[in-house]
């Protein structure tokens, strides 16, 4: 008995199986159909969507359709997108594009194109696309194109001219093929790029460095060389070597000296830094002498007692003076001036007691050594350099 009204349940199935085929020309089966065309399709036959559905005998199935216009939607909220548009794909929630945005790819939520044009590709949050543009990206949240052929990748990008670009947060490009990276400060602070065919790099609303065709500008938007600084340079850890000079003229630019520098040898250096540290010895000895000096003659007037000072100027070019002070009673003075290798080369007699001074002129320049002698007796001894 059982056995009997289940072949009567199959039976009615199978009547109606055969009448749905007999009225609606073809049966649709899970486990495939054969026969497929442009002519034989799964579908509506009027301006009405098509929907695919998982779970629909729950409050919120899964759900896709294939629109009245000929977009296909994947809903993350059920009969939230808005699609006036052929040839579309959308996923997502509260997405709305107009009856211009054909053939364009949208996915996430609250994305705008009522005013978009075709063949724009958005994902994210809150990105709108205005002004019939169209053949643009915008990724990330409320993005803005408002001209065709741009990209926006990230936080609050305004793109206002055709064939622009922006990567970052809060960035603004209106210059005909501008490009903008980085970042505002927030706040509608934005970094801003209003320069025709530039690219702009910047972390707050000033920008850091721009670059316009060959030319790159650090600190200033007007760049006027292949690299133009405004502000200082610093430079660390440089290598020796040798090679021009380079010299900075009034104007800020930087060029190649005719002169040659190059490093010393080592011995040569030593040379040289010697000379250097005698040389500051000895003008640090003049500037105590030239404080002293008065001083000083005052107390050898006093004390009576000779005295020979440092040659002035030292080192002295073309001819320096010699101050001494004699005693009343010397009876024969004399200052010699001898070469490095103790060779005498002048003698000056000094007649004139007291305070008193020679000069020196036609000396070759060289170090020398020059001593008082009184009563033939030596009182005292200094080194002066002379200089060609």
């Amino acid at each position: 008995m059982k056995t009997n009204r289940l072949s009567l349940k199959g039976l009615a199935a199978a009547a109606l199986i055969f009448s749905a085929t007999a009225a609606n020309g073809q049966s649709w089966q899970t486990f495939g159909n054969g026969g497929m065309g442009f002519s034989n399709y799964a579908g509506t036959t009027n301006s009405v969507p098509f929907y695919l559905r998982t779970n629909g005998a729950t409050n919120n199935p899964g759900q896709a359709l294939l629109n009245e216009t000929g977009s296909f939607l994947v809903e993350s909220v059920n009969n939230s997108n808005t699609a006036k548009t052929k040839g579309s794909l959308i996923a997502g929630s509260n997405n709305i594009l107009g009856s211009g945005a054909n053939s364009s790819m949208v996915s996430g939520w609250q994305n705008d194109l009522s005013d978009a044009g075709g063949a724009n590709i958005v994902a994210g949050q809150g990105n709108r696309v205005v002004n019939q543009s169209g053949k643009s990206v915008a990724l990330g949240w409320v993005n803005t194109i408002a001209a065709s052929n741009q990209f926006a990748i990230g936080v609050g990008v305004e793109l206002k001219s055709s064939y622009s670009g922006g990567f970052g947060i809060d960035l603004i490009a209106t210059g005909d093929r501008s490009f903008v990276f980085g970042s505002g400060t927030g706040g509608g602070s934005k970094l801003t790029n209003t320069i025709p065919s530039s690219l702009m790099f910047g972390v707050s609303s000033t920008p850091t460095m721009l670059i316009q065709d060959q030319l790159v500008g650090i600190g200033t938007t007007a760049p006027t060389a292949l690299l133009h600084t405004n502000g200082k340079v610093r430079m660390e850890n440089l290598p020796n070597g040798s090679g021009r000079a380079l010299v900075v003229d009034p104007n800020g630019y930087v060029m190649v000296a005719n002169s040659y520098i190059n490093k010393p040898a080592g011995d040569q250096a030593e040379e040289f830094q010697s000379q250097i540290d005698d040389l500051k010895k000895e003008v640090q000895e003049l500037k105590e002498m030239l404080k002293q000096n008065r001083t000083n003659a005052d107390m050898s007037t006093v004390s009576n007692e000779p005295k020979l000072y440092q040659n002035a100027p030292n080192p002295g070019k073309g001819e320096t003076v010699i101050s001494y002070y004699l005693p009343k009673t010397t009876n024969s003075a004399s200052i010699g001036i001898y070469n490095i290798s103790g060779q005498l080369i002048k003698t000056v007699a000094l007649k004139e007691k007291g305070n008193g001074s020679i000069t020196l002129t036609g000396i070759q320049g060289g170090s020398y050594i020059y001593s008082l002698n009184i009563d033939g007796r030596n009182i005292d001894t200094k080194k002066m350099l002379m200089k060609d």
